[in-house]
């Protein structure tokens, strides 16, 4: 297959089609297209707000973050849940699927419109979870909400943090 599948693929599994999840899942070589459909989803978020600088960065972003939430994904899965499944086609088929982040690239709407992707990009995480380890509904949801819920929690630390310090330096 060559890139242009391997997007029709993507936007066929964003648009919960079974087939093309199981498609991408077991494709070989579908992982080094879904970095670069990730990688093209940062690039698009940095055109749609404008940002010159996260023409290099986000991109960049974009794939590491993916790669750590798959991966804590992947551990809850296999730690929590004692399932057998395997990382690379977590990432072949979220990857693929991140298609859909492309519309960042419209100015202004980009940001809100990159938020509603990611949450449809947690039901097809939920599918593919069940469907690649073999776990019920549930249980899949649980996976897909562990790097949802550490990124909250580390979130509010940072802000915690922050806005202490801040307390702190106007108080002196």
């Amino acid at each position: 297959m060559n890139l242009v599948d391997y997007l029709k693929k993507g936007w066929e599994a964003a648009q919960l089609k079974m087939e093309a999840i199981e498609s991408l899942a077991t494709d070989e070589k579908a992982f080094v297209p879904a970095i670069g459909i990730l990688a093209i989803g940062g690039l698009a978020m940095a055109i749609g707000t404008l940002n010159p600088r996260g023409i290099i960065l986000f991109p960049i972003i974009f794939v590491v973050g993916a790669f750590v939430a798959l991966g804590l994904m992947h551990l809850a899965a296999t730690l929590i849940f004692g399932a057998k499944g395997d990382f690379k086609s977590l990432v072949n088929v979220i990857g693929c699927a991140s298609i859909i982040r492309w519309v960042a690239v419209v100015p202004l709407l980009g940001p809100a419109l990159m938020v509603l992707s990611g949450l449809w990009l947690l039901v097809v995480g939920v599918l593919t979870v069940e469907k690649g380890y073999e776990l019920d509904r549930g249980k899949s949801v649980v996976v897909v909400a562990v790097p949802v819920v550490l990124a909250l929690i580390l979130g509010a630390l940072f802000s915690a943090v922050a806005g202490f310090s801040l307390l702190m330096m106007n108080s002196r």
